[in-house]
């Protein structure tokens, strides 16, 4: 049947007609099928295709695959409500409104006629507890081969431990919890306990779970604890064996060499138990680890003093995505540029050149973004030295303007009161007052006088 005869039937209410209209609409909107009439792909591969990313869109085609849609949905067809109520929420061949209740009232719809993904949708934005238990146990108790419910068993789970939406029921919850894989499992288990605040959960997922181990520890850290602190965080490093790659496992070993590295309450402070679990958290590509390990092997703390190989790792370090990117609040590539600038400057490793150093410092200060991941942090300290480059013509041309944009760039970084923020105030305050090479003007030297004094 070619595309005129569809046509001719979706007019005539033929449902399953709309619906492969509406498929071969959307799969020609994304460049899978030729801008031509042809043959036209069979209903059945609806879902398969609502599953394939986005990378090409024709709002005229995905207008004609939401006309067709939105027949099939006003005609009863449960998949195609639930389609209606997601082009309506993401704009996509119509206009979007997501702030509106259309498609809401679509998705209930879709829910109500037995669509599983429309179940699970209306269970989320609902904003009554009776009714999220409702749906959430709905499409868990759906029996369709390939239905993946893992997600509607968990939520029912929770509902039940935390009497939310329904009364509380321990042996319910536990049997929905047995329905679950382990991973899915213990996470119910955590976020039973954040919502109950019974810690008798957390220790259940913290049988086999190594971020409920962790969250276990972080309990006795707030407590003050680090002794027992630390039995889970070792007992999560453990897992690492267990389970092969397990960020959390890494983490932990991570954190332990923090432990000793600080000396924390009754754990005494020991450089070379904290170099050995830095040590064995890099081995697995932790950045956090490995630049905390290669400032000990820089200082000689907790192990040999070793120049060359600090600053190989820094090198490293300097251009390695972090592959534990959630743990760390920022990459540590720019910390590891800056230690690698300022081994280069003190000529540790090599021989003192004043153009590769200025570079390396333009890197670590966030001044050129070099890859495509670039880290999220600057070192303001690496900004004031590019700064000082400019003003001494050290390794780059003498630019007294870009020298103070820079020393400017450092002091609106951090928190302005260490000694390099404070030296350029200063630098600042001085090339207004004396026209260092640039216009004198003593306004703006005492503006910069009273930020250095005001933050004394």
């Amino acid at each position: 049947m070619n595309e005129k005869d569809l046509i001719q039937a979706a007019e005539s209410g033929d449902v399953s007609a709309m619906k492969t209209l509406a498929n071969f609409y959307t799969q020609r909107s994304k460049g899978a099928l030729e801008d031509k009439v042809g043959d036209v792909i069979p209903v059945q591969t609806l879902e398969e295709v609502l599953k394939v990313p986005r990378t090409k869109e024709d709002p005229e085609l995905e207008a004609k695959a939401y006309k067709y849609y939105r027949m099939a949905a006003e005609a009863g067809d449960a998949e195609s409500m639930t389609e209606t109520a997601r082009r309506i929420y993401d704009g996509i061949g119509t206009e979007r409104n997501w702030q509106g209740e259309e498609y809401k009232i679509w998705y209930r719809r879709g829910a109500e006629a037995g669509d599983p993904k429309a179940m699970r949708v209306t269970a989320y934005i609902s904003d009554d507890p009776e009714d999220k238990f409702k749906w959430y146990k709905l499409s868990a108790e759906l029996d369709k081969p390939g239905l993946n419910k893992q997600d509607s068993i968990k939520q029912t789970a929770i509902n039940y431990a935390c009497g939310r939406g329904t009364e509380k029921d321990i042996a319910k919850a536990e049997e929905w919890l047995a329905k679950l894989d382990r991973d899915d499992e213990n996470s119910a288990r955590m976020e039973i306990a954040q919502i109950t605040g019974e810690s008798s959960w957390m220790e259940q997922a913290a049988e086999s779970s190594p971020m409920a181990m962790v969250r276990m520890a972080e309990e006795f850290v707030l407590k003050n604890d680090f002794v027992g602190a630390l039995k889970w965080y070792k007992k999560a490093a453990r897992t690492k064996k267990k389970t092969g790659q397990n960020s959390w496992a890494v983490a932990a070993m991570s954190i332990i060499g923090d432990v000793f590295y600080i000396g924390e309450n009754k754990i005494e402070q020991d450089y070379a138990e904290a170099f050995k679990w830095y040590s064995r958290a890099a081995k697995f590509g932790y950045n956090m680890a490995k630049i905390k390990m290669t400032l000990m092997i820089y200082r000689g703390l907790g192990t040999k003093q070793d120049l060359p190989q600090a600053f190989k790792n820094f090198s490293e370090i300097a251009w390695t995505r972090e592959n534990f990117g959630h743990f760390s609040p920022f990459r540590f590539n720019s910390v590891a540029r800056y230690y690698a600038a300022k081994m280069s400057e003190d000529g540790e490793v090599c021989r003192e050149d004043p153009a590769e150093t200025f570079e390396r410092y333009k890197v670590a200060g966030g001044l050129e973004r070099v890859v495509d991941y670039e880290s999220v942090r600057s070192i303001p300290k690496a900004i004031y030295k590019v700064a000082d480059a400019y003003f001494l013509g050290e390794g780059v041309r003498q630019n007294f303007v870009k020298a103070l944009n820079f020393y400017e760039k450092t002091f609106t970084q951090g928190d302005g009161r260490t000694p390099y923020h404070r030296e350029a105030v200063k630098k600042i305050m001085w090339m207004y007052e004396l026209g260092e090479g640039i216009p004198q003007d003593k306004v703006k030297a005492a503006e910069w006088r009273k930020k250095l004094n005001d933050n004394d």
